[in-house]
């Protein structure tokens, strides 16, 4: 897993993957500062990353009123969520007990 810019993170089809129990402090701390992405939403801090399967995810967080803690992690492309998030967990060394809920059956 290799760290990319946010601006390429880009692409479809799109999915939530999970909702992982971290602080952007941690994540700074492992993977450098964050970024801000804007969408009709509004802005996110955003960590992007390459999967070894060529899979893009990316952590992302509302910047200002987030309604849950931690990350949102998201991919792009046609690797199964589950796959995903397995992958994720592995390469990224964080444990599965970060995961706060799943989104995929």
């Amino acid at each position: 897993m290799r760290r990319i810019e946010a601006a390429e993170f880009h692409g479809s089809p799109q999915a939530y993957v999970a909702q992982l129990e971290v602080t952007t402090e941690s994540l700074e701390a492992r993977w450098g500062a964050r970024e801000i992405t804007r969408d009709d939403l509004g802005d996110w801090f955003t960590f992007a990353f390459a999967l070894d399967s060529g899979t893009l995810a990316a952590l992302v967080r509302e910047a200002e009123h987030a309604p849950h803690p931690g990350y949102i992690l998201t991919a792009i492309g046609d690797e199964h969520p589950r796959a995903v998030l397995t992958g994720f967990l592995a390469e990224s060394g964080l444990s599965a007990d970060r995961v706060l809920h799943e989104g995929f059956d």
